[in-house]
């Protein structure tokens, strides 16, 4: 009887110039901004337009990035004699020239064709007699999230708006899908909307208010009774709503009755992460309340869902309507300076005015100090568990953690040294465990395969991880 050959064990080979932890690099940065916030400066930039083409009143101004291109949302948009288009759109062509955005889809009449259109039998509703004196807005206040290259969705409050009174009847939240049109170099925009609402009046109207997307889930703010309420979905499940689950004050729950508000009393604003404040604050806050105030509000987190500090920064003023008072409040990271502590936002007065930036400057904080842990040379479970450990101790903690490359390593950065170090030393912990497992199990499986040789230096290999590293 012929003998069965015997499958070739296959040995890990550790790498020779794998870096100890003993010699990691250590630091620190005296950059981010003073919390609570105290601006140092502030600078009006004026409208944000178009040189090559006539001003439009309109307000929101809220910008999103789609296939790395910058465009800004705009609300109702008066074209002159053209008319009033409810949802519009611009293209920023140069980001280091943030006020200037140019409209892409404009008729020769001057008219700016909406982003969002009417669908046929919502033009025929409008054309009944008693609907005469209506008309119909799409608003996208929550921006749009890019879920892939190109792609993305947009939440958008559809309101029946009455000329003659102006009285606004809001029919709900529908979903609509934005993506770039390729086929146009200009970055023109194409938009399909889904049927129905996806949150009809009476639910919290989430994503009317700010979205963004964050680990490959989308969470979405929306209001209720002068309340802001928080759901999420996974970005592949956006369209459907079963998917979706809401903050309850502890966790998130399929049960939307359950959902507590996160913020009360705010008209409009913009969730987005950020280190400009150090460590203790991953997610900030910009929007304004409902009060009429025209202040810039600001807040801080060290979790999306809150609690949120909030402080008022900036007293605004208007250009073309300075009797009204001024709203629509977003940030905009992308043309920000977090390492100057500088941050780009916007509001906007009222007709005939438009949305209006402006540059803030932040006082300096104190020091973050910083420790980076190689990780090169590790597998893949071990470094999934170096970042579960990290997750679990920067949440218990004034800390954060983040993935930097050339080489792998893991950064903590946090306001006090023994902070940092404390964290570190539970890192190590669990990538000196991990380890030992995984060295553990190539000892039994040398055991098993009868190689006395191979299991001596594997024992040897064991014996110095566990005390070099713990």
């Amino acid at each position: 009887m012929p003998k069965s050959k015997k499958t070739p064990m296959r040995i890990q080979h550790f790498p020779e110039d794998l870096t100890p932890l003993s010699l990691m690099q250590q630091g620190s940065d005296d950059g981010h901004a003073e919390w609570p916030p105290v601006v140092t400066h502030s600078e009006n930039l004026g409208y944000i337009q178009s040189s090559e083409q006539p001003f439009y009143s309109h307000d929101i101004g809220r910008t999103f990035t789609l296939a790395g291109r910058i465009y800004k949302l705009n609300g109702d948009t008066f074209c002159n004699d053209a008319g009033i288009s409810s949802n519009t759109y611009q293209i920023i062509p140069n980001p280091g020239k943030p006020t200037e955005a140019l409209f892409l889809n404009t008729k020769p009449n001057g008219y700016v064709e909406p982003l969002i259109r009417m669908e046929e039998e919502e033009e025929q509703y409008l054309n009944l007699p008693q609907h005469k004196h209506k008309r119909m807005a799409f608003w996208c206040f929550g921006g749009v999230v890019e879920i892939s290259p190109g792609v993305g969705w947009t939440w958008y409050e559809k309101t029946v708006i009455n000329m003659n009174d102006h009285s606004h009847e809001v029919i709900g939240v529908g979903l609509a899908r934005i993506s770039h049109n390729r086929d146009r170099p200009s970055g023109e925009l194409s938009c399909v909307r889904m049927p129905g609402m996806m949150f009809p009046i009476g639910d919290p109207l989430f994503g009317s208010f700010s979205t963004l997307i964050h680990n490959g889930t989308v969470y979405l703010w929306g209001q209720q009774d002068r309340k802001v309420f928080l759901a999420r979905v996974s970005k592949e499940n956006c369209q459907h709503r079963h998917y979706y689950q809401y903050w309850n004050g502890n966790e998130y729950t399929s049960d939307m009755t359950k959902a507590t508000p996160v913020l009360e009393d705010y008209q409009h604003g913009q969730v987005f992460r950020s280190n400009m404040f150090g460590p203790r604050f991953s997610w900030l806050f910009i929007g304004c309340t409902r009060f009429g105030d025209s202040k810039v509000m600001m807040g801080a987190a060290s979790r999306l869902e809150g609690p949120w500090e909030l402080y008022p920064v900036v007293s605004t003023n208007g250009i073309r309507d300075t009797a009204n008072y001024r709203y629509c409040m977003y940030p905009h990271p992308w043309a920000s300076k977090v390492s100057e502590r500088e941050l780009l936002v916007t509001w906007c007065d009222h007709w005939p005015g438009g949305v209006i930036a402006a540059r803030i400057r932040f006082a300096r904080g104190g020091r973050t100090d910083w420790a980076d842990i190689p990780l090169y040379g590790l597998s893949s479970r071990v470094i999934r568990a170096v970042f579960m450990k990290a997750a679990e101790t920067c949440a218990s903690q004034p800390l954060r953690y983040e993935q930097l490359t050339a080489p792998l390593r893991l950064r903590i950065r946090g306001v006090e040294q023994r902070t940092v170090d404390w964290a570190v030393n539970m890192i190590r912990h669990t990538i000196a465990i991990g380890k030992k497992e995984e060295l553990d199990e190539m000892e039994v499986a040398a055991t098993r395969a009868r190689r006395p040789s191979l299991r001596k230096r594997i024992v040897a290999r064991v014996l110095d991880c566990a005390c070099g590293q713990l």
